[in-house]
């Protein structure tokens, strides 16, 4: 029994972080189709992996980890701003990467294909998302 209540603490914020998850995705693949990236891809994967290990979050096919980047559906500029002021708790504001830089990893993440399936084609992710909408609605 004294383990209940902790479980119950710990729901609505596992909920709060899924509800955030979640809607980052919805605005990600909401949009229209961004226009061509104007980075450098093989350089933006050695900053991806090696200098600034991007891949530690987001995986090293950047569809695996906490956030999905692939498909990319920001624009360049979008993802730039993103990074360098980050409003997401679980990310650091990445303020001193230079618009190079981060130009350089958006080629590179819009190079990956997307392998990983829609969040539509998984159910349990998709009930999730649901239990997630209804628990912010009430």
């Amino acid at each position: 029994m004294a383990t209940k209540p902790r479980i119950e603490l710990r729901r609505p914020r596992l909920l709060a972080v899924l509800a955030v998850s979640i809607a980052a995705i919805t605005t990600a693949t909401a949009g229209a189709q961004p226009g061509p990236a104007t980075g450098n891809a093989e350089r933006g994967e050695e900053l991806f992996t090696a200098i600034y290990k991007c891949y530690a979050c987001h995986g090293f096919d950047a569809q695996t980890g906490q956030r999905r980047l692939v498909p990319m559906n920001y624009a360049e500029e979008g993802f730039i701003t993103f990074v360098q002021n980050s409003p997401l708790p679980q990310m650091p504001a990445y303020a001193d990467v230079s618009a190079r830089d981060l130009a350089d990893i958006y080629a590179y993440i819009r190079s990956l294909p997307a392998d990983a399936p829609d969040v539509e084609d998984l159910p349990l992710l998709r009930a999730i998302r649901e239990e997630t909408r209804k628990a912010l609605a009430d």
